[in-house]
């Protein structure tokens, strides 16, 4: 939905700057007004988008009907960690934080040597 959002900024941003000059009433051009997005409203969506993706991704690779998918769980959640924890100097401080909390959340999940973990190295 994020990508579809960021996909269509610029007929958003279209449609929330017009929105005066439309056939609407004044209440529809205040509930118009609610939805209008700053450039620090675009840019968390942008951070988010770049964090997110990876984790579709692999989603996607792991949901595969054609192939086995259970040996790669391991695989893409070691990416996914590695990912999480690379820092780039380009990146904004939005970013990194989002990145650190995810990291967090990700180790509580997935950093464990548990039964689940256990196999999922085994099937590799």
């Amino acid at each position: 939905m994020i990508n579809s959002f960021i996909i269509l900024r610029e007929i958003v941003q279209n449609l929330l700057s017009q929105k005066h000059q439309l056939k609407i009433t004044q209440q529809h051009v205040k509930k118009l007004a609610a939805y209008e997005l700053t450039s620090g409203d675009w840019n968390v969506l942008s951070v988010l988008h770049s964090i997110l993706k990876p984790f579709y991704l692999a989603t996607k690779a792991i949901s595969g009907r054609q192939y086995p998918s259970i040996g790669l769980a391991y695989y893409l959640l070691m990416r996914l960690k590695h990912f999480l924890e690379q820092h780039d100097n380009k990146e904004s401080l939005l970013e990194k934080r989002l990145k650190q909390l995810s990291l967090k959340e990700f180790l509580y999940y997935f950093d464990s040597e548990d039964e689940q973990m256990k196999l999922l190295k085994i099937s590799e």
